[in-house]
């Protein structure tokens, strides 16, 4: 990890090596950390000079990613409040049980349905909803992610080693040199189509490791509009890192 002095501010990064040939790209994440990636053989001195020169558009990206953060509402997890699945949104009902001793979440009647102990403490109440929520969700993602690898790992030839379900901060998706797949559960929020981008751009990298015109190649042959996907997710990506926050909950 470096880091650089820019007038008042500490610039925080983390440098990633790879096949770059020449340059080097400096990636603001959502959570507003620096990532830059170099090739193998420029020096830190090198990086940090690059860094300190490009310091002013950094802090002023990360300035608008805490603003765009800051306005985003927060849900409190009531009765009423929309949650998307496969980008289409659904409305949340909370019901009391006299019967039903563990919480449970149905997506029924086109709304989220989640059923409460009527003895739970309303103090409790929104952090029982929210985990419902968020393993209703999961639950999905695995199945629907293994549907799609199936379909597309068959047309690509290539098959995954492993797939990994996970609660990745930066990451919709990641491939291991290992042949295996990480994806973020979260990507089952998005429509349909970008979440099949999403696993296509990661079994394209089982063969292909970076992101050279072979890989774009590659991609676009089975998701010819696949810029339009990245586009979505570069445009929403805050909504869903935070759509599942809520006050007194830390990730």
């Amino acid at each position: 990890m470096g880091q650089i002095i820019f007038g008042h501010t500490k610039i925080k990064y983390e440098i990633r090596r790879g096949k770059r040939k020449k340059t080097i790209a400096l990636l603001v994440q959502p959570n507003t950390s620096l990532i830059v990636l170099s090739p193998q053989f420029l020096s830190e001195v090198k990086i940090k000079q690059i860094v300190l020169k490009k310091a002013k558009w950094i802090i002023q990206k990360q300035d608008n990613i805490k603003k765009i953060r800051a306005d985003i509402p927060k849900k409190e997890f009531v009765s009423g409040e929309s949650f998307p699945y496969l980008g289409r949104q659904y409305r949340l009902k909370i019901a009391r049980s006299n019967t039903l001793k563990n919480a449970s979440c149905k997506l029924i009647g086109g709304r989220f349905l989640i059923e409460i102990d009527r003895k739970s403490e309303d103090k409790n109440l929104s952090g029982h909803v929210r985990k419902k929520l968020a393993e209703w969700y999961r639950a999905r993602a695995e199945e629907k992610i293994y549907e799609r690898i199936c379909k597309y790992a068959e047309l690509l030839g290539k098959y995954p080693k492993k797939i990994m379900i996970r609660d990745q901060q930066r990451r919709w998706g990641s491939c291991s040199h290992s042949g295996i797949i990480r994806f973020n559960w979260k990507i089952i929020m998005v429509p349909l189509s970008v979440l099949d981008y999403i696993i296509v751009h990661e079994l394209c990298h089982l063969t292909i490791r970076d992101h050279s015109d072979k890989f774009w190649n590659k991609l676009g042959s089975i998701i010819p509009d696949y810029q339009k996907k990245r586009r979505w997710l570069k445009e929403n990506s805050f909504l869903l890192t935070e759509l599942l926050s809520y006050r007194g909950y830390k990730k």
